[in-house]
């Protein structure tokens, strides 16, 4: 493949020098010619409305430091706006671009940054390398080194993740709190700068005429888990969560500012964490996807990730041993940094319960969308027209029909209300 067919692929502004820079950045070459283009496999159905993704390897030769003449390859994942003009508004998929945009070239390069002039030998680098960003609202794209190849993979999205998974998890997700704790300790001014600068792109007034008629409809499923599994005082409790404006609660939560406001990732849903095993049991762990970044408490992730994600009877059983690993990994890794500070377990649990309902309701869209078969996902591609449709006719939901599916999310409720979250 050419670079321009490429470029027909994935945006005008993906230019071959573009590429160039692209390899530039990834094995420091200079005087570089590009020798091939591979296209990769697809991505999985469902794993994205709001982008399309293209793979490709990149081959190339040019001349290193000793000025000898070297050949490299390797693989790249380039993620872009929909084709469909349609899918793209409707999804507003280049306000998601433009906040991760943000992410990676204001927030993560000063978290780089930081990491580096504080002289961390064990730097915080689960990321993929970002290799090329661009946003104009309307020829976007984000291009990094794809991981897949080294062995990294998602773990099942439809059943709760086991501990060994989620104690991982839990660490990384710690690890990368931590580095916002000591950052905003050490450097307050330039971490607000980096922090601020992200945008809200998920629960915001100016958003809830988009989100609240299919927000109707994931309350629609949830009531149907919830009266159908569980004893009548549940679906009373869940309710009156709902009916209380949860979009408004959402809302407030997720700009609060206190102490234990970090940069947190947003969608720490499963497909967003990558694993490399080591037999079968999950390894280094890298993190993907920050277009929902936000300026936040810690718990949004936290409490996210451990209602959504994780197998609820699991959560259930060890919720203290899970909390207490997520606290021990947040401050070891502040110690690393040479953070003075610390947070008390008192602290994250008074956290916890100030913002539990933010668990709640974030999951309750997550457990319907990760439960999903391929065969159940909109075919987002087939709107037609230029102009953005209501989110609810595309993004079709309906009850469960199966006990199983239905419980992970009654489950969930129960637990939330057994222990006065809700």
């Amino acid at each position: 493949m050419s670079a321009e067919e490429l470029q027909k692929i994935i945006s005008p502004k993906f230019t071959e020098q573009v590429l160039l820079d692209i390899v530039a950045k990834k094995t420091g070459l200079c005087d570089i010619k590009l020798k091939k283009i591979q296209l990769g496999a697809p991505a999985k159905k469902g794993d994205s409305y709001l982008s399309t993704i293209c793979r490709f390897t990149l081959e190339a030769v040019g001349k290193n430091k000793d000025g000898k003449e070297e050949f490299v390859s390797f693989p790249v994942i380039a993620k872009f706006p929909p084709k469909n003009l349609a899918r793209r508004k409707t999804w507003r998929s280049t306000e998601f671009f433009e906040n991760e945009i943000i992410f990676y070239n204001k927030v993560w390069s000063a978290f780089q940054k930081y990491q580096e002039d504080a002289q961390i030998k064990d730097k915080f680098d689960n990321l993929p390398l970002m290799l090329a960003t661009y946003w104009d609202g309307v020829d976007d794209f984000v291009a990094m080194v794809d991981v897949s190849p080294e062995g990294y993979t998602s773990a099942e999205r439809a059943t709760g993740l086991d501990y060994d998974h989620t104690a991982g998890i839990l660490k990384i997700l710690a690890q990368f709190h931590a580095l916002s704790l000591a950052f905003k300790e050490q450097q307050p001014e330039n971490f607000e700068k980096a922090a601020t600068s992200l945008k809200e792109t998920y629960f915001s007034e100016r958003l809830r005429p988009w989100y609240s008629n299919f927000q109707k409809n994931v309350f629609v499923v949830n009531r149907d888990a919830v009266e159908k599994e569980l004893p009548p005082e549940y679906l009373h409790k869940l309710n009156k969560l709902i009916d209380n404006d949860l979009y408004g609660v959402l809302i407030k939560s997720c700009v609060a500012r206190g102490p234990l406001s970090v940069v947190t990732h947003g969608d720490v849903w499963v497909p967003n964490f990558l694993f490399k095993y080591q037999g079968s049991k999950p390894g280094r762990i890298t993190v993907i996807d920050f277009q929902l970044a936000r300026y936040s408490s810690l718990t949004t992730d936290l409490l996210f990730f451990l209602f959504s994600c994780v197998d609820p009877d699991l959560v259930k059983d060890k919720w203290d041993d899970l909390i207490a690993l997520y606290h021990q990994t947040l401050l070891e890794s502040m110690k690393k940094y040479g953070a003075k500070g610390t947070v008390t377990l008192d602290a994250l649990q008074a956290e916890i319960k100030k913002y539990s309902c933010l668990g709640v309701g974030m999951s309750m869209e997550a457990l319907i969308m990760s439960q999903l078969e391929d065969d159940e996902v909109s075919d987002v591609d087939g709107i037609e027209g230029d102009e953005a449709v209501p989110l609810e006719s595309v993004w079709i939901i309906k009850p469960f029909k199966e006990k199983e599916r239905r419980q992970r999310i009654a489950k969930m409720v129960k637990m939330a209300a057994d222990w006065n979250f809700i």
